[in-house]
């Protein structure tokens, strides 16, 4: 990876959805992560479920935030250590694995999301 990336605050005990904002070379930008099951099969599992997996995986929306409104960037289903940029923006993903009680509600079940962002020039 060619850039040094700051840890984004996620935190997977909050459960999913979830959103937040954070600023970044002076501009401020909006994040929202969000986990989709379409195979009810897996909503069983006693384990964090590894993302992605055939029948669930974790989609992020990020804008930027401007006068006029927020400023989609990129709305991605997220895969582990592909890079992904979005204008002056590099994101990463490192550690991907929800448990299935995070899904809509709060609670401390194991699941990991580490994910880092990072300038990809300077502003």
């Amino acid at each position: 990876m060619r850039h040094s990336y700051l840890r984004l605050p996620v935190d997977p005990d909050r459960g999913f959805p979830q959103a937040f904002r954070m600023a970044l070379a002076g501009r401020t930008y909006a994040i929202a992560l969000s986990v989709t099951v379409t195979d009810d099969a897996l909503l069983d599992s006693a384990l964090p479920l590894q993302l992605p997996q055939p029948g669930a995986f974790l989609v992020l929306d990020l804008a930027r935030e401007a006068e006029r409104g927020p400023e989609p960037m990129l709305r991605r289903k997220l895969v582990p250590h592909l890079e992904y940029e979005a204008d002056e923006l590099a994101l990463v993903v490192l550690d991907l694995a929800v448990h299935p009680r995070n899904l809509g509600a709060p609670g401390a079940h194991g699941s990991r999301v580490v994910a880092g962002v990072a300038a990809r020039w300077a502003s």
